[in-house]
């Protein structure tokens, strides 16, 4: 009877685990299909046609785009690049709760081939104009004006056709550089064989000089040591030229790094305007050197627009101004004080700086190029493809490559737990070693049951805690690119962690189980695996859910240890559950404590002979196998409840983790 029991059971239990290794991500694939802005589904997939574009698109257009829409050929994409001319007309930008003007009346124009610098002292509105081009980061804010490409407005749909480096380089820093551009090559470039993106990758890994740090890992600034920072500013580049775009926008590039690394990059970034390509980029106080290397600069000053031209006109300008730069000066120095507003000097400041707009703004240079900028509406250019996103099947794979890769390298969830958990088996194995089945022995070997829980618990979900709010960034900012959905990153990520943590638990298992003497049949060793597994898996699956839903790591733990205790007191170990008063007892059902000590506790008495045993024991008193269960308010008639509810506590949290996340990275700048 025993036996058929076990046997029904482990079948149950495996039923269940695969069940939860495969139709609860099924569920979330489901979930992910969902929109995750409050832009169509469409949008926010990244599949975007030009008959979407939303703005101004002139009707001369309309051939030309029913044209590109329909060219399926992704070698052109990559081979031929389409360059183009951005230009930007009387762009207003004020907050739309004060008013405040951050821009005011700015206008400019890239051509294709040019490499333009957006200058001025902090708080000119660089960074702003930046986020307006770009049509990003724009929350709360009233834009005026229009940016076109080509003569034609493509609004939220600048980043299908170009590429973003942002100041701070986030990485997965346990990956190596070529690694880390071979999954990207996955996530951007859409109908590529395999060896066609690997021959992508070795293409710009040799065109941005990056083949002597291939196998090197990428590390983390002042936390694990890795790439230079130069070396990182050119992974950032190289990543968004995978898909060769047209348009490349830099955000302070030569940021943190010394005057030989910055002119390095700079070479870089000049290099590739010469193939083509428009370069926009902002950047703060560059050397007289790199300032030179500017085709264009455009210098701001409190949100209006002091200059606009060549570097090399710009100091005859602001001569002419009457802001002489001395010799051996750098120029962009000069300039940028001449704009600054003096801590001590406010007003004399405004002063200056607003004369010195209203000069340019009256001078020749500045109708000469205003005429350039308006001719740009009329330009009859062709305009380069839309980027695809990579299907969902293909995400998956990509992010579970990545997160698998960071899993096995980073100590914390590999090496060390494994080793944490051999040394708690050896533990809990010697401190229960092949206890006795007698009244006190009992009491003990349900002490152990409940150990196992909470150890397999704790262990893993703080391990959890530590890792997920470490991605929250890169999975922000490669959202917002539009490299993939969060339902994929989602699942990709809990994925990964499924075969870790049953190895860790498995091997602390298996050595406590055998020393501490619990049934000794094979099949209850593997009916308790099973239930592990579950237990497992509900503390991981929680700890994603809390890490998804607060907004910091400290507030994740912070709200962790009294939920735990909470869940604990009411396992069923220190407190009767069926004693539990009427206003704690709901609690006891959202425990995988006391469903997962309930069902070790029924297989371990169910499988062994209780009054057996006490009839070759001395001054034993033991009872019956049900009143061992009914002492803790345990039934043998609810393991199956058990197990059924752990893994529908599995599928609830880890539907609010999705949900949670969901909304975090929507909001999300």
């Amino acid at each position: 009877m025993c036996h058929e029991w076990c046997l029904n059971t482990l079948c149950c239990i495996c039923r269940l685990v695969t069940t939860f290794n495969g139709s609860h991500v099924l569920f979330l694939c489901l979930l992910a299909k969902m929109p995750s802005s409050k832009s169509s589904s469409s949008e926010r997939s990244g599949l975007l046609s030009f008959n979407e574009i939303d703005g101004i698109v002139p009707p001369k257009y309309g051939s030309l785009l029913e044209s590109q829409k329909t060219t399926t050929s992704h070698s052109n994409s990559i081979d031929n690049l389409t360059p183009v001319t951005l230009s930007w007309h009387h762009l207003v930008v004020h907050h739309r709760k004060s008013g405040k003007r951050i821009l005011n009346d700015i206008s400019g124009i890239a051509k294709l081939g040019e490499f333009v610098a957006l200058m001025g002292a902090s708080g000119a509105g660089k960074t702003t104009l930046l986020n307006t081009l770009l049509s990003r980061n724009l929350q709360g804010l009233e834009i005026e004006g229009s940016v076109l490409v080509e003569g034609c407005s493509l609004g939220r749909k600048m980043t299908q056709v170009s590429g973003y480096v942002q100041q701070d380089e986030l990485f997965m820093p346990t990956l190596t550089v070529y690694e880390h551009l071979s999954i990207q090559a996955k996530l951007r470039l859409v109908g590529f064989s395999e060896n066609e993106r690997k021959q992508r990758v070795e293409e710009i890994m040799q065109e941005l000089g990056l083949n002597k740090c291939r196998h090197a890992r990428i590390g983390l600034t002042g936390v694990k040591k890795g790439i230079s920072g130069g070396e990182a500013k050119r992974l950032s580049i190289a990543s968004e030229l995978l898909n060769n775009p047209p348009i490349l926008f830099l955000d302070e590039p030569t940021t943190g790094l010394d005057s030989f690394l910055a002119e390095s990059v700079v070479n870089v970034m000049t290099k590739l305007a010469k193939s083509g390509r428009t370069l926009i980029c902002t950047i703060h106080q560059p050397s007289s050197v790199i300032y030179r290397k500017f085709d264009k600069v455009m210098f701001l000053a409190r949100g209006r627009l002091a200059y606009f031209g060549t570097p090399e006109n710009a100091v005859e300008t602001f001569a002419r101004f009457g802001y002489h730069c001395p010799r051996n000066y750098n120029p962009a120095d000069m300039i940028i004080e001449s704009l600054a507003v003096e801590a001590h000097h406010e007003s004399q400041s405004l002063v200056r700086i607003d004369k010195i707009c209203n000069d340019f703004a009256q001078s020749d240079e500045s109708r000469q190029f205003q005429e350039v900028v308006e001719n740009a509406i009329g330009c009859a250019g062709q305009l380069p493809k839309p980027r695809k996103t990579t299907g969902y099947f293909t995400q998956l794979t990509a992010l579970l490559q990545r997160s698998w890769l960071d899993n096995l390298r980073n100590p914390s969830l590999a090496r060390a737990k494994i080793s944490q958990k051999v040394i708690m088996g050896l533990f809990v194995g010697l401190l229960y070693f092949q206890t006795s089945i007698t009244t006190i022995g009992i009491s003990n070997l349900n002490g152990a049951l409940f150990y196992l829980v909470a150890e397999l618990t704790y262990a893993t979900l703080f391990g959890i805690l530590t890792c997920m709010p470490a991605d929250y960034p890169l999975l922000v900012r490669e959202y917002h690119d539009g490299l993939y959905s969060v339902g994929s990153y989602f699942i990709a990520r809990s994925m990964s962690y499924l075969p870790l943590f049953t190895l860790d638990g498995l091997t602390m298992l298996t050595i406590a189980y055998w020393m501490i003497g619990l049934a000794p049949s094979a099949l209850h060793f593997l009916i308790a695996v099973g239930i592990s597994i579950l237990i497992e898996q509900a503390a991981a699956a929680f700890g994603i859910m809390l890490s998804t839903v607060s907004p910091s790591y400290p507030v994740a733990v912070s709200i962790a240890g009294p939920v735990l205790n909470l869940l604990n007191l009411t396992g069923g170990l220190f407190a009767n559950i069926g004693e539990l008063p009427f206003y704690i007892s709901w609690i006891q059902y959202l425990s995988w404590f006391r469903y997962g000590f309930e069902a070790f506790a029924i297989n371990q008495w169910l499988g062994v002979s209780v009054d057996g045993e006490c009839v070759k024991k001395e001054n034993s008193s033991c009872e019956s196998t049900d009143a061992i269960l009914n002492k803790y308010s345990f039934k043998r008639s609810h393991f199956l409840f058990d197990l059924l509810f752990m893994f529908l506590l599995i599928v609830l949290f880890y539907l609010i983790g999705f949900i949670g996340l969901l909304i975090r990275v929507r909001r999300a700048r």
